[in-house]
């Protein structure tokens, strides 16, 4: 049971979101053509960047640290050798190097006082990982200049770092090989790590340090000539000489190492750079599949939000949940013919979805006056424009097919419609009756008949000067009265709500009221606003009625399968199936 549950909340959502888009549709064609056309624009007139790139191999240096007193320090094997290199190849003396070589003031895009400064952006360094492979990338607006910088950076690199190595080497060789006065040569050798951390060595200057000690106890019992110490002079010297002999072998070994490192680099060019044959900037293709994904998603995205922050009435959900009214149906848009009438397709014997509409909106607005004792009722809207004629007119046609006998006036003495959606005259009419009637008899003349049987209208006759002071004469409540009456149904187009209050004064003799809501197009508060003044007066609202809905997505659907059953359903007979002939499409 629970999983239907979920199944049906998930299938309803879904439906919800796919109506939504529908009726949005044009907001979201609108973002994704935008979207489309403006990558477009930018990807195709951006001006195109070419991309070389060269191929270098760092290795890692060979040997110790060598420090000799007075000299700089040899650092080699260290964790951060790599990123410093990295960083050498991006220092702003090689790109300055870089710079002249090339002579790059001429070109426009580097020219200026720190033009090489422009090299930053251009020039990228990219590691390959796990390897002592490094690209030197270069973005140009011409390929072959690409392709001279990236050279010329690597080509710059190498021989910095070549001459970095040959000027330490050099330093350190130059103060091995020197002969300095007074020993001064013997006691750097001695300093060297190399030399210190020699373990022979470090035997022998124990052993050196023990003798000497026995050497000077020996000394003081003994004279210089004594035999043991003769013997343990000459052993000490013996040692010495040994100390000397290693110190020579490590000195003579670390010359050679430098004089191998003065002829080798370690690092070397593997692949020179070459002019691309295609940019890589605009990426064409790519933009626009990106615009499309794009537009889609920001397209549905400004659908959902504009279908959020709409404040207008549009589907059955908003009457009930925004306005807090009974929902009395929806009607469609229709585009309507000077030589016909509003009520046409309900004289026809064709079934549209029109037709449908309204005869739906005649059963709810039965289904709304259950436990009424009055059958008259007013229909009214916020503001002019919403089509309260039209509804009114075709809801008073509706009515009187079924059977009752129908009477609508026109109760908007300020701007009368009505006449002109029946397409009869409005030469007299209310206004004359309110005006100087002396009797509901005067009535009768004024009301014309209709070509839908059992439906009469009273139209608004002339203009008058002062309509709210006729409305509020005897003679109103007088005819509504006779009305009543005479008739099995009373229908009222009112005023709008707004700029004026005459539909009030209608309110005070008819109790019910059907509110009029362009889809659309009135505000929610508004229409709030408009029920509340309703509510004050008394006038009890039966429901809203939502006109000139616009959308053809999954509302109509229910509509358009009713049609078909009812067309061509089991249960008709072959007689009526080939006289029944297909409904045109209606533009909504």
């Amino acid at each position: 049971m629970n999983d239907n549950n979920s199944d049906n909340e998930l299938e309803f959502d879904l439906s919800y979101y796919v109506e939504l888009i529908l009726r949005r549709r044009w907001v979201a064609l609108s973002v994704f053509i935008s979207v489309v056309i403006v990558v477009a624009l930018v990807t195709f007139n951006t001006r195109p960047v070419f991309q070389s790139q060269a191929l270098l191999v760092i290795e890692k240096e060979r040997g110790n640290n060598v420090i000799y007193q007075g000299g700089p320090t040899v650092e080699r094997g260290n964790d951060d050798y790599y990123q410093t290199q990295y960083k050498l190849l991006k220092s702003e003396a090689l790109l300055k190097t870089v710079y002249k070589r090339l002579d790059l003031e001429k070109i426009p895009e580097f020219s200026g006082v720190y033009g090489y400064r422009r090299l930053l952006g251009p020039v990228a360094i990219a590691p390959v990982p796990r390897s002592r492979l490094v690209y030197v990338k270069v973005d140009s607006y011409d390929p072959q200049l690409a392709a001279d910088i990236a050279n010329t950076v690597a080509q710059v690199f190498i021989e910095q770092n070549l001459s970095n190595q040959l000027f330490i080497s050099k330093d350190v060789l130059n103060a091995l090989q020197s002969d300095r006065p007074g020993g001064e040569s013997r006691a750097i050798y001695e300093s060297l790590p190399a030399v210190v951390n020699n373990v022979l060595i470090q035997q022998l200057k124990q052993e050196s340090a023990k003798l000497q000690a026995q050497v000077a106890e020996a000394s003081g019992r003994y004279t210089p000539k004594h035999p043991q110490v003769l013997s343990m002079t000459a052993n000490l010297k013996t040692l010495q000489s040994q100390i000397k002999e290693e110190t020579d072998k490590v000195i003579q070994s670390l010359k050679i190492d430098l004089s191998g490192q003065l002829m080798g680099n370690n690092i070397r060019l593997i692949d020179a750079a070459m002019p691309p044959l295609s940019p890589i900037k605009p990426r064409k293709t790519f933009n626009m599949l990106l615009a499309f994904i794009g537009g889609l998603v920001l397209g549905l995205f400004a659908a959902v939000l504009v279908e959020f922050i709409d404040q207008t009435a549009r589907t059955q959900e908003d009457v009930e949940n925004k306005l807090g009214l009974p929902f009395l149906g929806i009607v469609p848009l229709t585009r309507q013919t000077k030589e016909q009438t509003c009520y046409n397709h309900l004289i026809l014997q064709e079934h549209s979805l029109i037709s449908e509409s309204i005869r739906n909106l005649r059963t709810m607005v039965d289904f709304a006056e259950v436990g009424s004792k009055s059958k008259s009722l007013i229909v009214s809207s916020s503001v002019q424009g919403e089509g309260k004629s039209y509804v009114a007119g075709n809801l008073a046609a509706a009515i009187a097919q079924a059977g009752e006998k129908v009477l609508i006036v026109d109760g908007d003495l300020r701007r009368s419609n009505l006449h002109k959606v029946f397409r009869l005259s409005n030469a007299k009419g209310l206004s004359d009756f309110l005006a100087g009637g002396r009797n509901v008899e005067d009535i009768h003349p004024l009301i014309q008949p209709t070509d839908v049987k059992n439906l009469s209208i009273l139209t608004c006759g002339p203009r008058p000067p002062n309509p709210a002071e006729l409305l509020n004469t005897p003679r109103l409540s007088a005819f509504l009265t006779w009305a009543n009456g005479n008739y099995d149904r009373v229908i009222v187009d009112c005023p709008p709500m707004f700029p004026i209050s005459d539909a009030l004064l209608w309110g005070k003799y008819i109790n019910n009221c059907i509110f009029v809501a362009a889809f659309g197009k009135t505000r929610v508060p508004l229409i709030r606003t408009a029920i509340k003044r309703f509510a004050a007066s008394g006038i009890k609202v039966l429901g809203a009625v939502v006109n000139m809905s616009k959308f053809g997505g999954l509302s109509y659907s229910y509509y358009g399968y009713y049609q078909y059953n009812y067309n061509y359903g089991p249960d008709t007979p072959e007689g009526e199936k080939k006289q029944h002939r297909k409904t045109p499409a209606v533009k909504v």
